[in-house]
């Protein structure tokens, strides 16, 4: 795991460019706020520079004979000192750390806003955990990097650009004897910077491993606990939390080394203050105030060493995961608007023309679809059957435009798909997956999800009629009201496939798309279902998929699909004259369901 982990390294580094580009934006883009906490900063570190000047002047003072008077001068300029810093601590932690808070927000938006552009050939090839992580523990750092790290940055270059200054006015030479370890400090930051960059990248990898392991553990709870798989998993799992617990304290092992490091090379310039420094002050050559300013000054350099090795690991760990935004906000997607693109001047009226339609998959070696064409005049219905993996959800996810398709091969009232804005052709269609999704809200805000009014219960009732689900909803404790756990987990297979399709026809659609949509509901109730349908579809084209040949013999027109050919095509009566695969199926269908009615019947008393 850590081994495949190290591989994303490279494929980080990739997008260094773009990530350190992200990062000039965004302090580009809060350059005021930054501005002002620095202002605040800056005043906070000055007057903290300053107490070690005021006692030296105090203990210069007093063996000068100056008395009471220099030490109340002294102290007052103390006081005061120390409350201009508490003031503007309080500015520069608001500007700083708030700030941050605000570019995490603008950036997680910016992604998430980025993410709904994508197409689903990204989102087949990267895991839900994976984009959770990236969302969530990448940006934290990020957010990090940007308020604790620029505060961190900030203050010791300003301790660096004022007390070595201040030590060489005191004494030049012994300034030279104690700062001379400070130019290789440089050097060391570099290569352990490095190594915690790779270090972070492996670790925010297996971070959204874990992430994408438990994401999906916890999605398919009922297939590992119908599998008895609850040991399986638990080992799996620990194996991932264990491979992350490894790299977390690989990474914690050199920072922790980097910090004493750092506070060493201090610990050196402190011993030659006290070796050399003390002869001065008996030779006279300083007072006895300007060596004890001497030494607060040295241990005022601790901190911004130990800030610089903060300020590394933040901004290093920062940038893997400001890396693995930027692979996400570089993605393009594959479906879009083409220059071309206009509105169309009249209405759709939802007559659909597909031509020697031949499609393959990215990365796959056989075409989904080969050659099909067929044409379906607006408001008639279309019924699509055939077995699993035919291609019938291919060819229905290529009207949409969730995939391209070839060019001059799909037509939408004689006018090529893709040259209509994506958002008017999805908005002309109501399609009902074959894998439904409900989201965790009411009945109500799920049946009027793609609608402008959320409060349109007229709407939503008449089309859970349509559904024959207005009953059912109806006997629940707050009918429309009803909240929905994940995915709907409170309702049947076939509830959630009945919501879905009145989801669908809410949004009053040209074009209806039904993708095996009652393949959980009854027989029973899937005929009122297509009794209601067929109300509904008088006035508007229909696509239908169904393994259920009796959902589509109603249709003006019929496709058997095999291996991404259409095979046969015609009406339910002309197929079954044919006596080809639809007769042959449509027989097997009519036995089953008759042996299934005849032992109904037997075990009525």
């Amino acid at each position: 795991m850590i081994m495949r982990s190290k591989e994303k390294i490279e494929d980080s580094r990739k997008f260094a460019p773009e990530a350190r580009a992200l990062i000039w934006d965004f302090l580009k883009k809060y350059w005021k706020p930054f501005g002002y906490g620095i202002a605040s900063l800056a005043i906070v570190d000055a007057m903290d520079v300053l107490p070690p000047l005021i006692i030296m002047g105090a203990i210069d003072g007093l063996k000068a004979g100056g008395g009471m008077t220099i030490l109340a001068e002294m102290a007052g300029l103390f006081l005061a000192a120390g409350i201009i810093q508490a003031v503007f601590r309080y500015f520069w932690r608001k500007y700083f750390l708030g700030t941050s808070h605000i570019a995490a927000y603008d950036l997680r938006r910016r992604m998430f806003e980025h993410l709904q552009t994508l197409s689903f050939g990204f989102f087949n090839r990267t895991k839900t955990g994976e984009l959770m992580s990236r969302l969530t523990n990448d940006i934290d750092e990020i957010r990090q990097m940007f308020g604790l790290g620029m505060l961190l940055f900030m203050d010791s270059l300003f301790y660096f650009c004022s007390v070595p200054f201040i030590m060489i006015w005191l004494s030049p030479k012994l300034a030279l004897y104690i700062l001379v370890p400070l130019p290789i400090i440089p050097f060391f930051v570099v290569k352990i910077g490095t190594m915690i960059h790779e270090k972070s990248t492996v670790v925010q990898e297996l971070l959204a491993t874990l992430s994408a392991k438990a994401q999906e553990n916890i999605s398919g709870i009922r297939v590992v606990k119908s599998f008895t798989k609850e040991d399986e998993e638990i080992a799996s799992f620990k194996k991932v939390s264990g491979d992350l617990v490894d790299g977390t304290l690989t990474l914690a092992k050199i920072e922790a080394g980097f910090h004493p490091a750092l506070e060493f090379a201090m610990g050196i310039g402190i011993f030659l203050l006290i070796f050399i420094g003390s002869g001065r002050v008996v030779s006279g050559e300083i007072s006895l105030g300007a060596f004890v300013a001497f030494q607060a000054y040295l241990l005022k350099m601790v901190w911004p060493m130990t800030a610089v090795g903060l300020t590394i690991n933040l901004y290093q760990r920062g940038l893997a995961s400001m890396c693995r935004c930027a692979e996400i906000l570089t993605a393009k997607p594959e479906v879009v608007d083409l220059e071309s693109s206009q509105e169309p001047t009249a209405s759709l009226k939802g007559e659909i023309e597909v031509r020697n339609l031949t499609f393959t998959y990215p990365e796959a070696s056989a075409p989904a679809l080969s050659n099909v064409s067929f044409k379906i005049e607006a408001g008639k219905t279309l019924g699509l059957v055939g077995p699993v993996g035919s291609g019938k959800t291919t060819l229905l996810h290529l009207l949409l435009r969730l995939y391209n398709a070839p060019s001059g091969s799909i037509f939408l009232d004689g006018i090529e798909l893709e040259k209509y804005p994506l958002k008017t052709l999805r908005e002309a269609f109501g399609y009902v997956p074959q894998d439904t999704f409900l989201f965790s809200e009411s009945i109500l805000e799920n049946i009027v999800f793609g609608i402008k009014d959320k409060n349109d219960y007229q709407r939503a009732k008449s089309c859970a009629v349509v559904a024959h689900l207005l009953d059912e909803i109806n006997s629940l404790p707050n009918q429309m009201d009803t909240l929905l756990g994940e995915r709907g987990v409170n309702l049947s297979g076939g509830q959630k496939q009945r919501l879905s399709l009145a989801r669908a026809l809410a949004l009053d659609p040209k074009i209806l798309i039904l993708d095996d949509a009652t393949s959980a509901v009854d027989t029973d109730t899937e005929e009122k279902i297509i009794k209601e349908l067929r109300m509904v579809l008088r006035n508007r084209t229909a696509i239908i998929v169904s393994h259920r040949l009796a959902s589509v013999q109603g249709a003006d027109r019929i496709i058997y699909l095999e291996n991404g050919e259409a095979v046969e095509h015609g009406t339910h009566d002309e197929l079954l004259r044919s006596g080809g695969r639809y007769a042959r199926t449509w027989e097997k269908q009519r036995l089953k369901s008759e042996l299934e009615k005849d032992g109904n019947n037997h075990k009525t008393p």
